[in-house]
């Protein structure tokens, strides 16, 4: 599944090489966190197995899930580890995971060994604001039936790995919303 389809691994695969090398493996049970909203994250790394979700919690406590990440693909809090600010999302475990994890520090050295690595860094940063345009676009342009059949588009698997009360949220939508349009679109 390629649910973060600015950042493939083929793209950065030097990046997923050395997180392979790098990385300590670190096994999530369900519903624990990577990191918590309000904390700084430390660690990103790559997903071995399971999945992990991103969660932002409103002033009146209200959770929004606002992204996923799946077997083979980035995971962590990437601005917070970055910038040394307090994330804005709990990352948690969906399930049984494991991931590869490395310090940001250590990232920050391996972005700091030569101009390529540098490079692959503020390319990683820049497909990442690129996704989170393209969010912002689609929330205010389009349709929530038009997000659901994009993201289903791009993620056939989706509707098996994610509860649509999840789902619901990601799209913004309510859940019976959600339902009308599965029902419109099958």
């Amino acid at each position: 599944m390629n649910f973060n389809r600015y950042i493939t691994e083929a793209e950065f695969s030097e990046l997923a090489a050395f997180i392979r090398r790098e990385g300590v493996v670190r096994r999530f049970a369900r519903g624990e966190r990577l990191s918590g909203q309000g904390l700084r994250s430390h660690r990103c790394g790559l997903v071995v197995q399971g999945a992990f979700r991103y969660v932002h919690a409103d002033v009146a406590g209200e959770e929004h899930v606002v992204g996923y990440a799946f077997a083979g693909e980035f995971v962590g809090d990437y601005i917070s580890m970055c910038v040394d600010a307090p994330s804005q999302v709990t990352i948690g475990a969906m399930c049984g995971a494991e991931a590869l994890l490395v310090p940001g520090e250590r990232l920050e050295t391996f972005y700091r060994t030569d101009a390529a690595c540098e490079r692959l860094g503020r390319r990683l940063a820049e497909h990442m604001l690129a996704e989170v345009y393209e969010r912002l676009l689609d929330r205010y342009a389009a349709s929530p039936q038009q997000r659901y059949e994009a993201l289903t588009e791009r993620c056939p698997d989706v509707l098996q790995l994610v509860p649509l009360r999840e789902l619901a949220s990601y799209l913004g939508v309510r859940p019976e919303t959600l339902s009308r349009i599965r029902r419109r679109v099958r």
